[in-house]
C-alpha cells in the first residue's frame, strides 16, 4: 500500500463491499431441484476422483478422510458466507488497472475473487439442502 493510496483514501474514500455471515436465499424452482442435485453429486464425484484417485500418493483412509473433511468444510463455508463486492469500485478499467489513489478497489477485487471461489460450493450446498427440503415436502403432503 503506497502513500498515494493512503492519502487518496483519506481524502475521498471509496465504497467497499460487504460480507454477510448468513445466506437465507434458498429459492430454487421446484422443477430444477432434482437436476441440480444430480449435477451436484456429479461435481462432488469428480472432485473426489481427481483428489483421491488421480494423485500419486498412497491411498489410505486418513487421506480420504482429510479430503472429505476439507470438502465438507468448504461446502459449509460456501453455504453460510454471502459476499457482495462493490462492482463500481474495482479500479480504473474494472479489474485490470489499479487505482493508484485508493486501496478500497483492492479490497473489492479480493472480495470478487473470494466470491468467485465460493460460488461452486454455494451451488452444491444449496442444491443438496434444496433436495432434502424437496423430499421433506413430498413426504409431508
Amino acid at each position: 500500500m503506497g502513500i498515494f493510496e493512503i492519502i487518496g483514501e483519506l481524502i475521498n474514500p471509496g465504497p467497499v463491499g460487504k460480507v454477510y455471515l448468513n445466506d437465507d436465499d434458498y429459492n430454487i424452482r421446484q422443477k430444477l431441484i432434482p437436476l441440480r442435485f444430480i449435477v451436484s453429486l456429479i461435481i462432488i464425484g469428480l472432485i473426489e476422483y481427481l483428489l483421491i484417485f488421480k494423485t500419486n500418493s498412497d491411498i489410505d483412509s486418513a487421506y480420504i478422510l482429510k479430503v472429505n473433511i476439507g470438502l465438507f468444510i468448504y461446502l459449509l463455508i460456501s453455504l453460510f458466507i454471502n459476499i457482495k463486492p462493490d462492482y463500481d469500485n474495482l479500479g480504473w478499467v474494472p479489474f485490470l488497472i489499479n487505482n493508484p489513489f485508493r486501496f478500497s478497489d483492492n479490497i473489492n477485487r479480493f472480495l470478487m475473487i473470494l466470491n468467485l471461489l465460493l460460488t461452486p460450493g454455494k451451488f452444491i450446498s444449496k442444491s443438496i439442502i434444496g433436495f432434502f427440503r424437496y423430499l421433506k415436502e413430498k413426504n409431508v403432503t
